[in-house]
C-alpha cells in the first residue's frame, strides 16, 4: 500500500504529524471543520512544531478563516494495518502479530482469512480529493 494513493490532504496530515500522530489528530477531528491557527493552541493538542508543520502543508487549502474539514480516515487506517497484517504473516506468530497492533489473535486470524488486496482498496484508490 501506497501513501501516494491517498487523497492529498491526508499525505499532508501524515506528512506534517507522521503516521501515528495523524491517526491520533484524525481520531479527534476526523469529520469536523477545524480552525488551524498560526500561534500555538491547545485545543488541537499538537506541539508548536507539529502545528507550524500542520498548516505549512494545509496552507493552500485552508479556507478564508483558516479552517478545513479534515476526513475521518478510520477505514483507510484500518486497511493500511490490514495490509500491514498481510504482509508479515510469514514473518511473525499470530501471538506476535496480535501484540504488535494491539489486537486479539482471533482478529488477526480474520484478516488474514480476507483476501489480500493489491496497492490498496477501491475506495482509496477511487475516491476523489474533495480539495483538488
Amino acid at each position: 500500500m501506497n501513501i501516494d494513493s491517498l487523497p492529498y490532504v491526508l499525505k499532508a496530515i501524515i506528512k506534517a504529524l507522521g503516521i501515528l500522530r495523524a491517526q491520533e489528530f484524525l481520531i479527534k477531528h476526523g469529520g469536523t471543520q477545524v480552525f488551524i491557527p498560526k500561534n500555538h493552541s491547545v485545543t488541537l493538542g499538537l506541539t508548536d512544531f507539529e502545528l507550524k508543520s500542520l498548516r505549512a502543508e494545509l496552507n493552500n487549502y485552508l479556507n478564508e478563516s483558516s479552517k478545513i474539514t479534515l476526513p475521518k480516515v478510520d477505514k483507510i487506517f484500518i486497511s493500511f494495518r490490514n495490509f500491514e497484517i498481510q504482509a508479515q504473516k510469514d514473518h511473525h506468530s499470530i501471538d506476535e502479530l496480535a501484540k504488535m497492533y494491539n489486537l486479539t489473535s482471533r482478529h488477526i486470524l480474520n484478516i488474514l482469512k480476507q483476501q489480500p488486496r493489491k496497492v490498496s482498496s477501491s475506495y482509496i484508490v477511487t475516491q476523489r480529493d474533495i480539495f483538488e
